[in-house]
């Protein structure tokens, strides 16, 4: 039994029934159930490509990375709504909506914001480093023009 003040863990307010996270996750399991569904209903050039949306008001909504797949998928929407209408995750369903989300782009894993390095400046951080009494703050002065410099330890790059 756990004391009045002590939190309650995670796993308690997850699986607790009823509960928002309980409605949350509910619906999270119907999404991925549904995206399987229509995944294994595609043509196969087009599996991985195709994010399922939501179902509403007999609408569904699919996501492409491009516009020419959306043009290729409408010439099979039908067919589509044929095979998916006698799943029971997919009751009511009329129409499929085709929406453009491209592919993230690639990010570039080199550092944007990082400072570019001087010597000059290493060497006056430090030379000042030497000047100040307290040992703390003489400390983070060496560091700073260690890192001003480019001269970081390798733990601390």
């Amino acid at each position: 039994m756990r004391h009045p003040g002590q939190l309650k863990t995670l796993k308690s307010l997850v699986n607790r029934s009823g509960s928002h996270l309980d409605t949350l996750r509910f619906e999270a399991d119907i999404q991925a159930k549904r995206a399987e569904v229509i995944r294994g209903q595609l043509p196969a050039q087009f599996r991985d490509k195709v994010v399922t949306g939501d179902l509403k008001l007999g609408l569904l909504t699919l996501y492409v990375p491009h516009s020419s797949l959306a043009t290729q998928l409408r010439f099979e929407e039908r067919a589509l709504i044929e095979l998916l209408s006698d799943q029971p995750l997919f009751k009511g369903i009329r129409r499929l909506q085709f929406r453009v989300r491209p592919d993230a782009p690639e990010r570039n894993t080199t550092e944007v914001n990082k400072a570019p390095t001087s010597q000059k400046g290493g060497e006056a951080l430090s030379a000042y480093s030497e000047t100040v009494s307290d040992p703390e703050l003489k400390r983070q002065f060496q560091q700073l023009a260690a890192r001003v410099s480019g001269n970081l330890p390798t733990d601390q790059r």
